[in-house]
């Protein structure tokens, strides 16, 4: 069976939260169903299947589906978190397809929500989840800390400098600035020498190499068969898919010295290839694709090296190249391949888990001609939407197409 032909989006729905009208996770969970069931034109008893990404931040509920779907009354004949950290739930949308192909629903519910900001001391928070806890986290860790450790071996690889990361933090401003929930929006446009005159957070990341929280965010989305597709308004078939999981914390990665997949991971050990050559490589052969057929590239770059290393990964440049891409221009508004047009994880933010599905909902938006920011003119037909999880561990890929198969 071709699961790149089995099923699409029919209906979709987001919610947003700040410091001056807070709702929490569930709240804006129910926000965003309600929404995306409208938007479907069915009905709540119509859902059989519920995925959602690990519970919020700021509601760390175990079972969190579990407690949604009570929240809206809603039997589910199957419900469960993935949690494949943050990945889970771009994942989500192809557990969804394999379900579908099963003949186990006829329409799934694909939902995450959080709005850790506005909840919890995110300080506190730190590298707690993603440290280890016997060898990383006893020396008191930060997050860019640890994400520090990778940009300096990139850079030593493949002769990059702090000027290069400051490009890629101008290029995702110019897209978030341009977004009314954007966390870093309100700075305006931003140059080069703003970042560098940004103070290091962990070198050689400066503040404006890193993301920021955000606020509040919930996406959701109705996943069904390409047949009752045909009945949609503005359907977006889902035509490839992929996953890999390398291993948990960053220490770890530096033990792997081969993998098991056929992508190439290039010498091992090593940092600067990640698990997302291996998702993008299923991904692209499910959809019969290449990176050259993607209009628009959504990703989850939380540091300006990340961009790089991603888009790298994802098959845009050879390895220590992407950072021509954004030299030519390519990548921000009115270039040829648009890339985190809501500004991304750097721009935009991280509300929390929700971060991940944040990437999901611009890229069908835009792919939808709805962008809440800039629109991407000519309204793209394929997207790759790629999310991870974790320190560099967990990794999502999904193409997107206004075309079936």
């Amino acid at each position: 069976m071709n699961l790149g032909a089995v099923a699409a989006i029919v209906g979709m729905g987001d919610a947003y939260a700040n410091a001056d009208d807070i709702k929490d996770p569930l709240q804006l969970a129910a926000e965003a169903t309600y929404k995306a069931i409208a938007d479907a034109g069915i009905r709540k008893t119509d859902i059989q299947s519920l995925f959602t990404g690990r519970s919020p931040w700021a509601d760390r509920r175990p079972q969190w589906n579990n407690i949604f779907a009570s929240h809206i009354q809603l039997p589910l004949t199957l419900s469960t978190e993935l949690t494949m950290h943050g990945a889970g739930i771009n994942v989500m949308f192809g557990l969804a397809v394999q379900n579908i192909a099963a003949g186990m629903a006829d329409y799934v519910l694909c939902l995450q929500s959080d709005a850790t900001a506005l909840f919890i001391d995110t300080v506190a928070v730190g590298a707690a989840t993603d440290a280890d806890p016997q060898f990383e986290y006893p020396f008191g860790p930060i997050i860019p800390a640890l994400y520090g450790q990778v940009a300096r071996r990139y850079m030593h690889e493949y002769d990059l400098s702090e000027e290069d990361f400051a490009d890629v933090a101008v290029a995702q401003q110019e897209w978030g600035r341009r977004h009314p929930h954007a966390a870093k929006a309100r700075f305006g446009a931003i140059d080069r020498a703003d970042v560098l005159a940004s103070p290091y957070v962990a070198t050689p990341l400066r503040r404006w190499m890193c993301s920021t929280w955000g606020g509040g965010t919930a996406g959701a989305f109705i996943v069904t068969s390409v047949e009752n597709a045909r009945q949609a308004d503005k359907p977006l078939y889902i035509r490839g898919f992929g996953s890999c999981a390398t291993h948990e914390y960053l220490s770890e990665r530096m033990g792997i010295h081969q993998m098991p997949f056929a992508a190439d991971f290039g010498a091992l050990p090593n940092l600067t290839h990640s698990g997302v050559r291996e998702a993008a490589r299923q991904a692209y052969a499910m959809a019969g694709m290449t990176a050259s057929d993607m209009d628009m590239v959504q990703m989850s770059a939380n540091f300006s090296h990340m961009a790089l290393l991603l888009l790298e990964d994802l098959g845009f440049a050879e390895k220590g190249r992407a950072i021509e891409l954004y030299r030519q221009g390519r990548l921000t508004p009115g270039g040829d391949l648009p890339c985190d047009t809501n500004g991304g994880w750097l721009s935009f933010g991280q509300p929390g888990i929700s971060c991940d599905m944040d990437t999901m909902v611009e890229g069908a938006r835009q792919l939808r001609g709805e962008a809440l920011g800039l629109q991407v003119p000519g309204r793209p037909k394929t997207a790759i939407l790629q999310g991870a999880g974790g320190m560099m561990a967990c990794n999502g890929v999904t193409i997107l197409s206004t075309e079936a198969a």
